[in-house]
């Protein structure tokens, strides 16, 4: 079986080459498409995410958990596989009559009607990509080669093929590639590990799965409220050009929420399979090591962001993007939030069957999101989105955490980590001052970053923070091993 610290390694790499891809090729279709285009196109992607969280029930999160529970038993896992497989293929068909029902129908995407197929494309290789089985499995060295290489080609096309405002329909072709393109090739994979056997699969055995992962289904589509909904309402209680302005400084902001989210997305099978052997000892002492880590990376990557807002938008965005520099900020605490709940919630709560737990603290963030949007998006648009989505998440983090403390292996005060949040402090004042410098926005946002790395990383140092002198040795013991 894969290590732990491999798996980190490799899903870090994973998830770089996915940060870098949008920070190389953003800047250049925002510029080409305008707030515009790129609105126009989060609009309809925003829909078609509602049809792949709809046609995808819970399958995805549900189908780690039990794949990785019956990992070592071959047989089972490959009847387990077979059934969740079948059952999401046949719930991709049921999203396809939807999808046509909705271009005909609705006025505002029969007029985008081409754009609207296209990017439907993304739920039927949501399917057959089965990134859950590999998750499972910890397959995380496959995972990352085939993400680094279709990415590439991506940013190749983006450049090649999208040259000026009309070039939507291309735009929207190398979306669904970059993102799910590379699922097909995850499919063709799949013949590696599993051998069909059809005298296994019954049709008792495709529909058992439907009911747990209508738990997680609901719980998915609440969350849903708070991200793929601010885009759709914006466009319409506003226009797309807010939409444009909203995609562009989350976008930004999601760079580092993606960083935080890999590394739950290494510890669910690995919490679930623990859980299922029943080492609470092992598990408890990987959650602990999972919060420290997830600290020590949001207060740096929120604090940074919030700093450095202005000019790392009007770098990658453009002057024409100047009121997502607003949104950036109010979406930078985010990270925390998301970053804690994701912990709790998915990695602690959810392998422990407290799902009740997770949806009550989600349905009141959606419903407040969505109370909110309707109050702030007429008069602040973008704006308003942000500060709904922000006050959510909070609302979220307090409820996840006082409704299931006692099934937490960590208390509040270890939230706080005194050496962390002083090392960020003094980060900070670092970082401001850079602004001080009468240069570029590019020049800012390199030396800000740079600055902030290596005075964040000294003051670890100074206090001989225990995580950063185990990174340390181990990156040291890499090096002297190669």
């Amino acid at each position: 079986m894969p290590t732990l610290k491999g798996n980190i390694i490799l899903n870090g790499l994973n998830t770089l080459t996915g940060l870098l891809f949008p920070i190389i090729t953003f800047p250049y279709a925002a510029r080409i498409l305008m707030p515009e285009g790129i609105g126009t196109i989060n609009f309809l992607n925003g829909i078609i995410n509602y049809i792949v969280l709809l046609t995808s029930l819970g399958i995805p999160l549900y189908a780690v958990k039990e794949v990785a529970k019956c990992r070592d038993d071959i047989a089972t896992r490959n009847k387990v596989t077979i059934e969740i497989l079948i059952l999401s293929l046949i719930l991709s068909a049921i999203g396809y009559i939807a999808v046509w029902l909705l271009a005909k129908l609705i006025p505002e995407i029969h007029q985008q009607s081409s754009l609207f197929y296209i990017l439907s494309l993304t739920i039927v290789f949501t399917t057959l990509g089965v990134n859950w089985f590999y998750q499972a499995i910890e397959d995380f060295k496959f995972i990352t080669i085939r993400a680094v290489i279709i990415r590439t080609l991506a940013a190749v096309a983006l450049f090649v093929f999208v040259k000026n405002q009309s070039d939507l329909i291309a735009y929207a072709f190398i979306i669904v590639g970059s993102t799910v393109g590379n699922n097909f090739i995850n499919f063709i994979h799949l013949r590696k590990y599993l051998n069909y056997n059809p005298s296994c699969i019954s049709l008792h055995g495709i529909v058992r799965h439907l009911q747990p992962t209508m738990v997680l289904f609901v719980m998915n589509l609440i969350v849903s409220l708070y991200v793929s909904l601010n885009s759709v309402m914006l466009g319409f209680l506003s226009d797309e050009t807010e939409v444009g302005y909203f995609t562009a400084g989350t976008r930004i902001s999601h760079v580092g929420l993606t960083i935080i989210a890999s590394i739950g997305t290494v510890l669910l099978p690995r919490c679930s399979n623990l859980l299922a052997q029943g080492d609470t000892d092992g598990f408890n002492f990987l959650i602990n090591k999972s919060l420290k880590l997830i600290l020590a990376l949001a207060l740096p990557i929120t604090l940074g962001l919030m700093i450095l807002c202005k000019p790392i938008t009007l770098l990658f965005c453009g002057d024409d993007y100047y009121p997502s520099i607003i949104i950036l900020f109010l979406n930078a605490p985010v990270i925390i939030f998301v970053g804690l709940t994701n912990l709790m919630g998915i990695q602690v709560l959810y392998p422990k069957d407290k799902t009740n737990i997770v949806l009550w603290s989600v349905g009141m963030g959606a419903l407040t999101n969505l109370l909110l949007n309707f109050s702030l998006l007429p008069p602040l648009g973008a704006t308003g989105a942000a500060i709904a989505t922000l006050i959510a998440e909070f609302i979220v983090l307090l409820i996840q955490y006082f409704s299931g403390k006692k099934y937490l292996p960590f208390t509040l005060k270890q939230l706080f980590n005194i050496k962390l949040i002083i090392a960020t402090i003094i980060m900070s004042l670092c970082v401001w001052l850079t602004l001080m410098l009468n240069t570029s926005d590019m020049w800012h946002t390199i030396l800000g970053i740079s600055v902030g790395i290596v005075s964040y990383a000294f003051m670890l140092f100074l206090m001989k923070e225990p995580l950063f002198i185990e990174m340390k040795k181990a990156i040291i013991s890499k090096i002297s091993h190669a």
